[in-house]
């Protein structure tokens, strides 16, 4: 894993800074160039325009009189201010002066390459790296230009402008080597940096293999320790930590499972057994047996609820497809309270009812009922003597929104994470109820997800409230 990031990341870089230093040094290079032939031209327009005017008061450019003068001082400081050379040639190209920093000077003989004179006479303008013939000391950047004497259009005289290219080959070959010695402390960098974030990319893989084994042994006890920082990694070990917790919970709900139902079963069929052989062997009296029957009916109903229970979750986690479809549910909560009509008035719960008068959604409808069913039972079950139920239903966002309170005992934070478990029972916090299996919430949590929405619970202040909400359609 490490040769392979560390290729990845060299190739990317090496392809990166080639072409971000390519780039760079052509542009640098061309701005240099620029500079050099936008001088360049500039100072070949000022010999020409200082030529002119010279031409224009003297026919002869070797006159030593006072324009003469001038116009050679002219000429040395444009060549001294670009630092190289300027040369006055007639349309032949045959040499008449030569221009530098130290002086202007008559030249006898001697011509600039025919090519320059066809060019700049064809053309106007002539410009190329050359040494004209031996009379530069080095290349130089060449620049040509036509000087006409009173506004003809024809040219007659010719001049030359030279710079030394050296310093511009100075300084884009400074630039390369400052690239390619930036590029070589770049890559050792890549090396080292690399390095690191592989070991800190393998590292959370490694603990997770090591956690993996751990669980194939069936230590259920391993985590992660999460990174500093918040990315793919630190969602990973997250991940996998929760999945740890949720085994590890689950494991402990087998154990919880084998255990709630071993005493669920052994409690009834113990006293069935009892009860049937007390009957039998003439222990119970006659004028008893009816009483005692009716125990022995209400345990066996006891043991058909949890088998239905255990049945109904059976369904549901083998994920078969629920069949959907509409119908009005605000019906379906007023039959479910209407059954529950007696146990209402034993308690003398004051019931509070906002919902609309119909509310059509499309969904399971065995299944929702058996959803509101519990959770009414359940609030019946808990509330206080003259307590209070509140029902709340209505239709937001196309979801409908569920809402049952009751006064009464609360449920404590602890169980408040676990209530929606299989088997899980808050007896300590809400009383007694050795009538339930503990699958009720369960249930209603799977069906409720089963319709694509969620369930929740909170207890304060002296009321618990569960809430569910699903799509309407």
């Amino acid at each position: 894993m490490f040769f392979r990031n560390f290729v990845i990341y060299a190739l990317v870089i090496l392809v990166s800074f080639g072409a971000l230093g390519s780039t760079f040094a052509y542009q640098i290079n061309q701005f240099a160039l620029q500079e050099k032939i936008n001088k360049l031209n500039d100072t070949a327009e000022r010999a020409v325009e200082s030529t002119v005017s010279y031409l224009e008061d003297s026919t002869f450019l070797a006159d030593i009189g006072p324009a003469a003068r001038i116009y050679r001082t002219a000429i040395t400081q444009l060549a001294a201010d670009c630092q190289g050379f300027i040369f006055i040639t007639d349309v032949d190209g045959e040499m008449l002066l030569v221009a530098n920093s130290e002086g202007c000077y008559t030249q006898q003989g001697g011509y600039v390459p025919a090519k320059a004179v066809k060019e700049l006479v064809g053309k106007g303008k002539y410009y190329e790296i050359s040494d004209l013939n031996g009379y530069l000391p080095s290349s130089h950047f060449v620049s040509g230009m036509t000087a006409s004497v009173g506004g003809g259009k024809s040219a007659d005289i010719l001049v030359f402008a030279a710079i030394p290219s050296e310093g511009t080959l100075a300084f884009f070959v400074n630039i390369l080597s400052t690239f390619f010695f930036m590029t070589l402390v770049v890559m050792i960098l890549t090396i080292i940096v690399t390095y690191f974030i592989t070991w800190l990319s393998v590292k959370p893989l490694k603990q997770v293999a090591s956690a993996a084994k751990q669980f194939a042994r069936g230590d259920y006890s391993a985590r992660i320790p999460l990174p500093p920082r918040y990315d793919e990694v630190f969602e990973m070990a997250v991940s996998f930590n929760n999945m740890a917790e949720s085994i590890s919970n689950n494991e402990a709900m087998r154990r919880d499972l084998i255990a709630n139902v071993s005493h669920d079963l052994r409690t009834p069929m113990t006293t069935i057994g009892g009860f049937v052989d007390g009957i039998l062997d003439g222990t119970i009296p006659e004028e008893k047996r009816e009483y005692y029957l009716k125990i022995v009916s209400s345990e066996i109903k006891r043991l058909s609820r949890l088998a239905n229970g255990m049945l109904t979750v059976s369904k549901l986690e083998a994920n078969d497809e629920l069949v959907k479809a509409s119908f009005d549910i605000s019906e379906m909560v007023y039959r479910i309270i209407f059954s529950f009509e007696q146990k209402i008035n034993e308690k003398k719960v004051n019931l509070n009812i906002d919902i609309p008068e119909r509310c059509d959604i499309s969904g399971n409808h065995d299944a929702l009922f058996q959803v509101v069913y519990n959770l009414v039972d359940n609030a019946l079950k808990f509330v206080n003597e003259e307590g209070e139920i509140n029902i709340l239903m209505a239709v937001k966002g196309g979801r409908l929104q569920f809402n049952i309170q009751n006064t009464g005992s609360e449920i404590d934070p602890e169980s408040l994470k676990y209530i929606f478990e299989r088997f899980y029972k808050s007896d300590k916090s809400r009383g007694s109820n050795p009538n339930g299996s503990g699958l009720g919430l369960y249930i209603a949590k799977t069906i409720i997800g089963r319709h694509g929405g969620d369930i929740t619970a909170r207890s304060e202040g002296g009321k618990t409230e569960f809430c569910f909400n699903i799509p309407t359609n």
